[in-house]
């Protein structure tokens, strides 16, 4: 320790030169590190979607479900398989052990779809990834008074799309509510069968006119040349002109496709209907590329946007913009960093009264920050809400260890009137060592903290990194840069015998006290403890806080059945309902089925309070809308407090889950603090089954295959083929002209032709009935299961919880039935768990490292014996701002333990020092008491100071104002009684161990004498 503090006193324009780099480095890389929300971090889930148009459930089960699960179920470190199938689509959700490598699972989960047999009518297998990094991190509306929706979605396909794919690490681009181009053919049944042509022949007529083909090669005046014959459809002219070969009994004759066809461009058939505050209007999300800088493509497309040139009525609307959010939380952290820098010079000037001595302790800060945001820009971090959070919290930490080294060293100059660079080298060796150890033990505390398991765990371990790294660079900073600048101005500072202040006359007066008193103090203490740990049945205790809304998610899931049209009247007097809300910016719709989803955006300058009462406003406005529509409205966050529960039902038949499941949300439907509580067996699905008779059907000439295709032909049609028109491909669209389709009666009497051209009607040889069927089926590795879903409308969910676990007790449910919470209450139970390992690990490494330190075991007891009591003051100012126990509160009590252990060991250290001088041990406490009273209350107070701006703050998240309270009123409080029980309980353990040996030492002699 001592050659270093004396390299740097030696070598004036090495330290320089280094500080120098520091602020250069430190710049460049603050001005170069990309900005994000979050940490990217692997979310370890993986989705894959496969569509089956026109399959049932059960179809989509058994034809691509339960393949999907037998190829997926070999991954190595899957944790959970989730296969459901609904109407026209399979989807299997993966989850992977926490340590699993999202590439190598992408690539694993590749490979087995690839290996997986699927029907030919099921669509291509798209697999997604979960996390910050599949967000959308821009959206815009298109929209036009004039234009239709099909003319919007070709302005986006050839204008948007491609303008979006040169930005560099931009990725998909999704749109809801586009409709493509197709010609529709639509075939005269009559005239088909008058003509004897068949569905068929018209089917293979279009395929055969719509082709191109390499033909070979051929030499031409010494030249080769290929042959490509070209014989595609280009227009809607050249489809009509399309000649067919009919054979009748008047032999061969053609036929032209307009004599038996109506054929016109149009749209596709509306699936959905989008809008944007009740307006017609496309949605488009562009989403970046994993490990891009968001804010740099946000701003690439916006510019991209406004360099296009709209068609006369056009009309864009950016919707999110990601990278303002981004750019808000990053400013207002660095905001917080700078009011918590400038409180920390403020105590430190009002201590030390010099403004000298102020500035070489407040230095430290800035060099300590840039120097860590060069590792971070090293190591590959980002400007993040966590990496800032380790720095704001860092902040009053990092000015601790020169706050010691310069109030020692000033100290030590006002009274010495031999000033030289012996004295700055003793006084900064006489704390050195004091200083390295609380070093140690704080980053001793946060490492653990870097490695907590789950995905909390990945979040906060830049944090923590930050911190750590922040922390080795304040202890550098320290030895290096402090005591040459207090070389350079303290040393001609006027003589002046330090005068006791009234703090340490009261101190004095306690401490002797309480000497005089150790059990008394002790079991005071004790008592102060236990009344602060009765107050936890009162704290609310949730996983996460939620953050401040400003965009909203509302679902309205309509009867299983009910069609488009019925669902958009549905929407639309939702929206008349929503519109009226105040504060209310953006509304956007998108109805596909028998679900309604609108995304609702208020205004920026919303509070916390007003959003959350726009949430109460429009949950009550929306309740009365209907019996049978199931609606939700829930807070889209950046961060998120997750205020989800979910709750798996498993281990029994069928029959047995749907009973248990509908009892259990019958009985949670009452449960105060829970709303929005359903089941994903959501109801029924209304279907015709049509039942083919073979040996009817031969009769008739046909067979199953043609019945059914037919049907199809009627119903929907047959995309027969592609056409080039004007560059764009469009669809060809094949169906059957029929009478209005609105009974089951209606479908029997079709007719068909069979290939002796005998009319056939379809009640001849099959039969159609009502038959409902579930809406969707749900497996969960290998076993149906039920899925609860619900959400927390307090802060209080533990306490919600268990009133969920009692009612579901009360139900005596069958032995095979099994429940397992999920979402926030699992996430809850994971993460207090996984934060009481890592307090306890700390509690070990900070052990190991005072008895390093300190040689004895003494001495690490006793500064041990302060830890407890960092719950009296954090326990005490959560309840008081009636803040929530939960993950950033238990950061916060992870913190404490470093600060506290850090203020008892430069308290003991001038302890060690007295005794190896020679001094009584009462006298020793007192002069060590007296001495480090100003920088144990200078360190404590710079932190608080730091910390205050996180503290009123109104932002919510992983790093919350929780964390800055349980740290500001857990250190005031552990502060105070440190600077007491340490010394009390030192002196007592002292007491304890002179006995111990006196009474061994007088067996010694009595058995000597014997």
């Amino acid at each position: 320790m001592g050659s270093i503090i004396k390299f740097s006193l030696k070598n004036v324009a090495i330290i320089v030169i280094a500080m120098i780099l520091i602020v250069v480095g430190g710049l460049y890389s603050v001005k170069t590190m990309k900005m994000e929300s979050m940490p990217n971090v692997d979310i370890p889930y993986l989705v894959v979607q496969v569509p089956y148009p026109g399959a049932t459930p059960e179809q989509s089960l058994n034809d691509i479900g339960k393949p999907l699960e037998e190829s997926l179920s070999g991954i190595s470190q899957l944790k959970n398989l989730y296969i459901e199938t609904y109407s026209n689509m399979a989807v299997a959700v993966l989850e992977f052990d926490m340590d699993k490598k999202m590439d190598e699972a992408k690539k694993d989960v590749t490979s087995a779809v690839a290996s997986t047999e699927f029907p030919a009518d099921a669509g291509k297998a798209v697999i997604q990834e979960q996390g910050p990094s599949a967000a959308p991190v821009f959206s815009f509306a298109l929209s036009s008074k004039s234009a239709n929706q099909s003319d919007l979605t070709q302005f986006i396909d050839d204008q948007v799309k491609p303008a979006f794919s040169k930005i560099d690490g931009a990725g998909t681009v999704d749109v809801y509510g586009e409709t493509d181009k197709q010609i529709h053919i639509q075939l005269n049944t009559g005239k088909m069968k008058q003509l004897g042509v068949t569905y068929d022949a018209v089917k293979q007529a279009i395929q055969a006119n719509n082709f191109s083909l390499p033909a070979g090669q051929v030499s031409i005046d010494q030249k080769t040349l290929n042959v490509q014959t070209d014989a595609s459809l280009h227009s809607v002219k050249d489809i009509r002109s399309i000649v067919l070969l009919s054979a009748g009994p008047q032999g061969v004759h053609k036929v032209k496709l307009t004599d038996i066809a109506k054929v016109n461009n149009g749209e596709k058939e509306e699936t959905v209907y989008t809008r944007l505050n009740q307006k017609p209007a496309v949605l488009v999300e562009l989403k970046a590329q994993a490990g891009a800088n968001a804010v740099e493509v946000v701003k690439e497309a916006k510019q991209k946007l406004s360099d296009l040139s709209l068609p006369q009525g056009y009309k864009l609307t950016n919707l999110y913009d990601s990278s303002k959010d981004v750019q808000d939380s990053v400013y207002s952290m660095l905001r917080e960093v700078l009011l918590g820098t400038l409180f920390a010079v403020i105590v430190t000037f009002v201590f030390l009264r010099n403004i000298r001595a102020t500035i070489v302790a407040v230095l430290s800060i800035p060099l300590s920050i840039l120097a860590s945001m060069i590792v971070m820009h090293y190591i590959g971090y980002s400007m993040n809400m966590m990496t800032l959070a380790g720095i704001a919290v860092a902040v009053g930490r990092v000015i601790d260890d020169s706050i010691v080294i310069i109030e020692n060293i000033y100290r030590r100059t006002l009274k010495s009137k031999k000033r030289d660079e012996h004295l700055v080298l003793n006084a900064a060796k006489e704390v050195g060592g004091a200083v390295l150890a609380s070093t140690l033990t704080t980053i001793a505390v946060f490492g653990p903290l870097s490695f907590v398991p789950g995905i909390v765990g990945k979040f906060f371990a830049p944090f923590g990194i930050t911190v750590i790294v922040a922390l080795a660079f304040s202890f550098i900073v320290s030895v290096t840069v402090v005591p040459l600048l207090a070389r350079i101005f303290l040393l001609n500072m006027k003589h002046k015998e330090p005068k006791p202040s009234i703090f340490h006359k009261a101190y004095r007066a306690a401490l002797n006290w309480s000497l005089g008193h150790k059990i008394i103090t002790i079991v005071l203490a004790a008592l102060v403890l236990g009344g602060s740990v009765a107050l936890v049945p009162a704290i609310p205790k949730n996983f996460m806080p939620e953050e401040k809304a400003t965009s909203y998610t509302l679902n309205a899931e309509l009867p299983v059945g009910t069609s488009l049209d019925q669902s958009n009247q549905k929407a639309e007097r939702l929206e008349s309902i929503i519109k009226n809300e105040e504060h209310v910016k953006y509304i956007q719709t998108y109805v596909s089925g028998d679900r309604v989803q609108m995304t609702i955006d208020l205004s920026d300058s919303v509070t916390v309070a007003q959003s959350k009462a726009f949430e109460k406003q429009t949950r009550d406005a929306v309740k009365g809308l209907d019996d049978d529509t199931e609606i939700s409205i829930a807070p889209i966050g950046m961060t998120g407090g997750d205020s989800g529960f979910a709750l798996i039902v498993d281990g029994g038949s069928k029959e047995q889950l749907a009973d248990a499941s509908d009892k259990i949300v019958a009985k949670l439907k009452g449960v105060k603090g829970l709303t929005n509580v359903q089941t994903n067996l959501s109801g029924v699905e209304p279907q015709i089954k049509l039942t083919i008779d073979k040996d009817k059907a031969a009769d008739k000439g046909l067979n199953p295959i043609m019945v059914a295709s037919y049907v199809r032909s009627v119903l929907s049609g047959d995309s027969v083929a592609n056409a080039q028109v004007d560059g764009k491909t469009e669809q060809i669209n094949l169906s059957l002209g029929h009478d209005p389709l609105h009974s089951i009666k209606a479908i029997s009497n079709l007719t068909m032709t069979n290939s002796l051209g005998q009319d056939v009607k379809i009640s001849d040889v099959a039969t159609l009935k009502r038959q409902p069927g579930p809406s969707g089926l749900y497996r969960l590795n290998s076993q149906e299961y039920v899925q609860i879903t619900g959400r927390f409308t307090t802060d209080n969910v533990s306490e919600v919880q268990a009133t969920i676990d009692q009612r579901i007790k009360s139900l005596h449910l069958p032995k095979t039935i099994k429940t397992s919470s999920e979402g926030s209450s699992q996430a809850m139970s994971e993460g207090f768990t996984n934060m009481t390992i890592a307090m306890g690990i700390a509690v070990v490494l900070v052990f190991m490292v005072m008895l390093l330190a300190f040689g004895n075991l003494l001495a690490p007891v006793a500064i041990l014996s302060s830890l407890p009591f960092i719950f009296t003051g954090g326990l005490f100012g959560l309840y008081i701002s009636k803040k929530a126990l939960g993950m950033p509160a238990l950061v916060g009590f992870l913190m404490l333990i470093g600060i506290v252990v850090t203020n008892a060991i430069v308290l003991m250290d001038r302890v060690m020092q007295n005794k190896k001088k020679g001094m009584s041990i009462n006298d020793a406490l007192i002069e060590a008491g007296m001495t480090r009273l100003r920088p144990i209350l200078m360190t404590a107070l710079a932190t608080i100071g730091a910390l205050l701006p996180l503290a009123i703050s109104t932002e919510g998240g992983l790093i919350s104002n929780a964390l800055a309270i349980v740290v500001i009123a857990g250190l005031i409080t552990s502060t105070l009684l440190t600077l007491i029980i340490v010394p009390t309980v030192y002196d007592l353990l002292v007491s304890i161990k002179e006995r111990i040996f006196r009474r061994k030492n007088k067996q010694v002699q009595d058995e000597d004498i014997a």
